[in-house]
């Protein structure tokens, strides 16, 4: 071909009608972004410290104007911000850009090393240390964390009538579970609910436990892997089982 002076001249015809339409396109887009800027931008959504400072941030990257923003690129981009679950983009005639920013719920800490939300999925935060003291803890094995999540639901709902809160879950590597309880003068008591009928023998627990406290006084652990009733531990290491027994 370099010996043809005719396929030559073809192939230089074609490199710069290349480069003619490559120009123009670049022409065009600039022209369309000058022409047809967004006149307005709006974040919805961002309730977080965190996701306000870096939303701001994010808002300075964007390229491009009402025609030439890549919408799918920006949601990505919203979506690896702080605290952000979900990210809506949408365009809105004549030249506002909506962002819709849906943030995680934080239910609880996971593993002491990232939250989970109410959705019973994990995401990261900075300073973690800062939520280990406000939110219930929870350790269970990776992959458990919308079963997890479900349960801890279900005990909240329990331990609700007794004017108590969950303070801990420990999920072990063999599937037996244990709750940590916590209410204003009632103290702390760990339920030990073991592999199976986990909601029943919390409820259990919850239909006797004032009963029990005011038979035997304050009560630190309660194991309710029992067919009926419960063994109960008071203060000082103390002993007591068929505990409620139907």
């Amino acid at each position: 071909m370099w010996n043809d002076p005719v396929a030559l001249n073809r192939l230089t015809r074609l490199i710069l009608a290349a480069t003619l339409l490559f120009a123009l396109w670049t022409l065009a887009r600039a022209g369309a972004e000058n022409l047809a800027p967004f006149g307005r931008v709006s974040v919805i959504g961002a309730g977080q410290a965190e996701t306000r400072v870096a939303a701001k941030a994010a808002l300075g990257q964007l390229r491009g104007g009402f025609f030439t923003l890549d919408l799918e690129v920006a949601r990505v981009g919203f979506e690896q911000l702080p605290w952000v679950r979900r990210a809506d983009i949408r365009r809105v005639w004549p030249g506002r850009l909506a962002i819709v920013l849906e943030e995680h719920h934080a239910a609880a800490a996971w593993n002491d090393r990232a939250l989970l939300n109410t959705h019973g999925e994990v995401f990261a935060v900075t300073a973690m240390d800062k939520y280990l003291g406000r939110l219930p803890r929870l350790y269970a094995p990776e992959g458990t964390e919308r079963e997890t999540a479900r349960r801890y639901g279900e005990f909240v709902a329990l331990a609700q009538p007794l004017g108590m809160r969950v303070e801990q879950i420990v999920v072990t590597a063999r599937q037996s579970w244990r709750v940590r309880l916590n209410g204003e003068g009632s103290g702390t008591v760990l339920v030990e609910l073991g592999r199976e009928h986990l909601s029943e023998r919390l409820a259990r627990f919850a239909r006797f436990y004032p009963q029990a406290v005011a038979t035997l006084g304050p009560i630190t652990r309660a194991d309710m892997r029992y067919p009926n009733g419960f063994a109960a531990q008071m203060k000082g290491g103390k002993m007591a089982k068929d505990v409620g027994k139907a």
